[in-house]
């Protein structure tokens, strides 16, 4: 049955599940590359020097390579070849919360769907694509280069990226998250649910006017603090850790002050919680179990 309306019509942040059931799974590559959504270039008539348009070809070229570099500690791949990185696990429950926003539905059971769809028997994926996924790669102010062809080879990159990003976001989430990860991931979907109104009527209170009147054109912002939130409260990780990754996540897939005004909230939210004293898991000294 296809999903009905997604949000309330009200100026409040007011925005609800409606639980039925999903349609096709197949619709779920409409949404999955939303990343790099606020990265632009233009060409000609333009006053950049040479060297910071090398400079920006170069960060763009060894994205990689310095991702890998900040996950010595904790890997980005295991044993068996899939993401074992929170990060990883977090920007797959956004994406679920996301998706169920846009198709009215429960998170929790289009994640079970998601998992346990069946692909298509010629279907192959690219292990390698995770190697060269970039969790950290963050958009930005828009990028002017000297010439046309500088301007081409911009776009082929973040092209090239914007394929990875899909490629990897819309994948079968078996082939990708290791199991550990996807435990995880349905643990915030869980806390998610269970707090939902009660955090909304908290973003009522810590949301600019400006989100709270055009909730439907703030989805990703107020997903990422249901998460953020639920994380704290529920599952109880270092507030730090959350905030952290909150605003990470917004400097990734949100455009203009979205990160700044998340951890704003996120911060008054603590506040708050801490003053209340109604968190409901104590603190965790380690994020997520990692397979090595």
């Amino acid at each position: 049955m296809e999903a009905t309306s997604l949000l309330s019509s009200s100026s409040k942040t007011h925005f609800i599940f409606h639980l039925k059931t999903s349609s096709s799974l197949r619709k779920y590559s409409q949404f999955v590359n939303f990343g790099a959504q606020n990265r632009h270039v233009s060409s000609s008539l333009v006053t950049c020097s040479a060297f910071a348009v090398q400079e920006t070809l170069e960060k763009s070229r060894d994205s990689v390579t310095t991702t890998s570099s900040k996950h010595n500690i904790m890997p980005k791949i295991d044993k068996s070849g899939r993401f074992c990185s929170p990060r990883a696990a977090r920007e797959l429950a956004l994406l679920i919360v996301y998706g169920a926003c846009l198709e009215g539905s429960d998170p929790i059971r289009l994640f079970e769907k998601r998992v346990n769809f069946r692909r298509e028997p010629s279907y192959e994926f690219d292990k390698a694509s995770l190697l060269e996924y970039n969790h950290m790669s963050f958009g930005g102010p828009p990028v002017t280069t000297d010439t046309v062809e500088e301007a081409d080879e911009l776009l082929h990159n973040d092209e090239r990226e914007s394929a990875i990003e899909e490629e990897v976001l819309s994948a079968p989430p078996k082939l990708v998250y290791s199991k550990l990860l996807l435990r995880f991931t349905r643990k915030l979907l869980v806390a998610v649910m269970d707090k939902w109104d009660s955090h909304v009527r908290v973003i009522d209170k810590v949301a600019p006017p400006n989100w709270k009147d055009q909730p439907s054109g703030r989805i990703l912002e107020l997903s990422i603090l249901h998460l953020a939130m639920s994380e704290i409260a529920v599952l109880g990780t270092r507030h730090q850790i959350v905030i952290n990754e909150a605003v990470d996540l917004a400097k990734r897939f949100c455009d203009g002050a979205a990160p700044r005004i998340i951890n704003g909230c996120l911060r008054t939210f603590l506040k708050d919680l801490e003053g209340t004293g109604t968190t409901e898991a104590s603190e965790v000294k380690e994020e997520v179990p990692v397979e090595v």
